[in-house]
């Protein structure tokens, strides 16, 4: 991990890489976090209902529509800020995700 990131900037990476649901495994290694910071926020994650927890021989965890709501304003502002054309694509994809209850292939 070369640059610093911030605690809103790790919340969005777990919150990404959880989108279709996740590993501790996988979200460590997607997000490049030790097992204490994946420690230090996941607790916090379920508690504000970001992401769900499922117990199997390792947690699963999958982003909540709340949580999907977070990354939508994170990139929001992001673009804002700073113009960002991914972030704006990002955002756009995100809103269909919580406007489409069913996988698009169920009609």
């Amino acid at each position: 991990m070369t640059e610093k990131r911030s605690e809103f900037d790790v919340i969005a990476d777990v919150l990404r890489v959880a989108t279709l649901g996740s590993k501790e495994s996988e979200i460590m290694t997607g997000c490049d976090l030790t097992r204490d910071l994946l420690e230090k926020y996941m607790p916090a994650m379920v508690v504000l209902k970001l992401v769900g927890v499922e117990k199997e021989s390792e947690n699963f965890y999958r982003t909540t529509s709340r949580g999907l709501e977070f990354l939508r304003f994170y990139h929001g502002l992001r673009w804002l800020l700073w113009g960002k054309d991914f972030d704006f694509l990002l955002i756009n994809i995100l809103t269909r995700l919580k406007k489409d209850r069913h996988p698009y292939y169920v009609r």
